[in-house]
C-alpha cells in the first residue's frame, strides 16, 4: 500500500488524523447528491494528503450511475479533484434501469472528479453486453461517453453462436450510441503524457 505514494512518503507526512468505516458525500446546489465515496479507513496527513484503503466511489448523473472501486486510493490535496487508484480497479457504469452497460478493469489508474475523466497507461479489459476489449492504456470521459484504448486493441464480439475479433492500433467506444471505431494508428502522445504523469508524481512499480 505504501508503494502508492512512495515519492510523497520523503516529505513530512505524519498522519494528522484516521477514521474506520468511513462514508462521506458531496451535495450540489441544487441538494443533489454528486458523489459519495467510503472506506475501510481513511488517512490524512498534515499536508492533506489522503490515503483510502478499499475505496468504493459512487458516482451520480442524471442518466447513469459510476461505481468505482480499487485495493487502495491516494488524493494528493485532499480536495477529491484527482485521486490516483491502485490494484484491482474495477469500474462498473449503470444507466436509469441499474442495468450494467459498462464494465471496466485494470491495474491503476488516474480518476480526475471534475472531468469525469479516467486515464492509465496499464493493460484495460472493457466488458460490455456482446463484447470484450482489451489494450493497453486508456483514456475515458465518463461524462461524454467517449472511451479510448490507446494501443493494441483486440475485440472480441458475441454474434449468435460465433465470435468475432477485431483488432486495431487504437479502438474508440461511444457509450451512448455503442458503436466502436477502429484507428491504425496508437495514441502514443496521450499514452506518454498518462505515463509522464504519473512517473513524476508517484512510484507506482
Amino acid at each position: 500500500m505504501s508503494s502508492l505514494y512512495v515519492s510523497s512518503a520523503d516529505k513530512d507526512s505524519k498522519i494528522k488524523n484516521k477514521i474506520f468505516n468511513f462514508s462521506s458525500k458531496k451535495i450540489d446546489e441544487f441538494m443533489s447528491t454528486k458523489w459519495e465515496l467510503s472506506g475501510q479507513f481513511l488517512e490524512k496527513y498534515h499536508d492533506n494528503s489522503t490515503l483510502i484503503k478499499n475505496p468504493n466511489l459512487e458516482l451520480y448523473k442524471s442518466n447513469f450511475s459510476t461505481n468505482i472501486l480499487s485495493d487502495t486510493a491516494f488524493d494528493p490535496t485532499g480536495e477529491m479533484i484527482e485521486i490516483y487508484l491502485k490494484n484491482n480497479v474495477y469500474i462498473n457504469r449503470t444507466d436509469s434501469s441499474n442495468a450494467s452497460t459498462l464494465k471496466l478493469y485494470t491495474s491503476y489508474a488516474i480518476f480526475y472528479l471534475s472531468k469525469d475523466l479516467v486515464e492509465t497507461d496499464r493493460d484495460v479489459t472493457i466488458i460490455t453486453a456482446n463484447s470484450i476489449t482489451t489494450g493497453s492504456g486508456l483514456s475515458a470521459n465518463l461524462e461524454s461517453g467517449i472511451i479510448s484504448v490507446l494501443s493494441n486493441a483486440e475485440r472480441q464480439i458475441k454474434d449468435g453462436d460465433n465470435t468475432r475479433r477485431i483488432k486495431g492500433n487504437q479502438m474508440i467506444y461511444n457509450t451512448k450510441t455503442k458503436k466502436w471505431i477502429v484507428k491504425n494508428k496508437p495514441a502514443l502522445k496521450l499514452k506518454n503524457s498518462i505515463i509522464k504523469k504519473v512517473k513524476t508524481t508517484f512510484s507506482l512499480d
